[in-house]
């Protein structure tokens, strides 16, 4: 069914809801998620009209879905604190916990957050109807936490000035993290433990876009597609592990003039590439420092995508023995691409940065990593970065806010192990 037949059908159980036809209302929000099972105003409405109806299971059962798919919807958050109170307290403390982060002082929610019993049970919103509410971010980058100070004098800065510390010390402590594709894939399994197997599937096919020879997401997707029910897909995926296994046996037969051919062959090349970057002269690196330049001009106006251009370009002509400048370019992008949304590649970038340079790490660098876990519900990894980030150089506002985002992911981790 096409998108404009499921907003068909949501004005349709929205009028019934309305008009107090609240069992053909139900049973339209309904048909929804069994076409959709990520169709988040469908969850809610039916969570709302379930209330009402007196199917309070049903009704906590319908928001926990919509909480799943969009965890940070106040409204949700709110009438999950509301039905719970009585049967859960706890849990009912939690989400009013959540929800008040968003919504401010509310009189019912802090009194639900205390876990009080109340006698009668009430709904955040009367209405049905699904609205996301423009409302901040979980967790932002702030463009303080930007290395916007490297902004200045632009037209004279020099490599020397780019290098300059960036408020760590020399430590060389290791990082404890996980790269996207470890990510990704720990969602998708993730997924299919609670059964939302159509998403688990999208997730591995989004990896083999990355890595279409990668045997783990194919046996991944395999999985996923044989818990879905697709059992002739699921057996394709596996004949196509058998065809990548048997390639990488045909790529360890090599013959043995062929590798010795090769090895001068790599030698002449190394050789070549090495008189090559002796011939690199300071022009080269001046134009990599200016593109760098220009990329935090934009990132500080807003427009992360040409940002993103000119970091690669930076890249692309920074020398490899420029580890400082190279630090500073995948730091950029991190940004740059968490501005777009795409956290999980904005993690691979503060990952090649720290693998660069594990003593130049950033509490800013470890905030803005902590930030795109936690976008993509690794919140356990988000503390991770923050309790790490709190002890590199941060101000005591933003040590405030790294606080904050603390304790805000660990009461979305008791949350998440609800569902476990």
């Amino acid at each position: 069914m096409s998108d404009f037949d499921i907003r068909q059908l949501l004005q349709d159980a929205e009028v019934n809801g309305n008009d107090g036809n609240l069992n053909e209302s139900a049973n339209l929000y309904e048909k929804i998620t069994e076409i959709d099972r990520n169709c988040t105003a469908a969850w809610y409405g039916l969570g709302v009209i379930n209330a009402k109806l007196g199917n309070l299971d049903k009704a906590v059962y319908s928001f926990e879905q919509a909480h799943r798919i969009n965890p940070d919807n106040v409204p949700t958050n709110a009438n999950l604190a509301m039905i719970l109170e009585r049967k859960d307290p706890e849990r009912a403390a939690n989400f009013a916990k959540i929800a008040l982060e968003s919504v401010g002082e509310n009189k019912e929610l802090l009194r639900i957050s205390k876990i009080n019993i109340i006698n009668e049970i009430k709904l955040f919103e009367n209405s049905h109807v699904y609205e996301e509410l423009q409302q901040e971010k979980i967790i932002e980058v702030p463009s303080k936490f930007i290395d916007d100070k490297k902004l200045e004098d632009t037209n004279e800065q020099n490599l020397s000035s780019v290098g300059e510390d960036d408020g760590i010390g020399g430590e060389n402590e290791e990082i404890d993290f996980v790269n996207s594709k470890t990510a990704r894939s720990s969602r998708a399994i993730k997924m299919s433990g609670k059964g939302d197997h159509a998403s688990a599937v999208n997730e591995w096919k989004e990896l083999l876009k990355k890595d279409s020879s990668d045997i783990a997401s194919w046996k991944g997707l395999a999985n996923a597609l044989s818990e879905a029910g697709y059992i002739e897909r699921a057996n394709q995926c596996l004949q196509r592990v058998q065809e990548l296994i048997e390639i990488e046996k045909d790529n360890l037969i090599v013959n043995e003039e062929e590798e010795i051919e090769n090895l001068v062959i790599a030698a002449k090349e190394v050789k070549e590439k090495i008189i090559k970057q002796e011939k690199i002269d300071e022009t080269n690196v001046n134009e990599s420092i200016e593109w760098y330049n220009k990329g935090l001009i934009l990132l500080t106006e807003n427009n992360a995508s040409e940002s993103l251009n000119c970091f690669n370009k930076a890249l692309s002509d920074a020398p490899n023995e420029e580890v400082e400048l190279r630090v500073r370019i995948h730091n950029g992008k991190g940004h740059a691409l968490y501005q777009l949304d795409d956290f999980a590649e904005s993690i691979q970038e503060y990952h090649s940065a720290v693998v660069l340079d594990p003593g130049s790490v950033t509490g800013r660098t470890l905030y803005n990593m902590g930030s795109s876990y936690a976008a993509i519900e690794l919140y356990s990894d988000a503390v991770k970065c923050f309790e790490q980030a709190k002890g590199r150089g941060l101000g005591t506002e933003d040590l405030k806010l790294c606080k904050a985002q603390i304790n805000r992911c660990k009461l979305l981790i008791k949350e998440q192990k609800k569902f476990e």
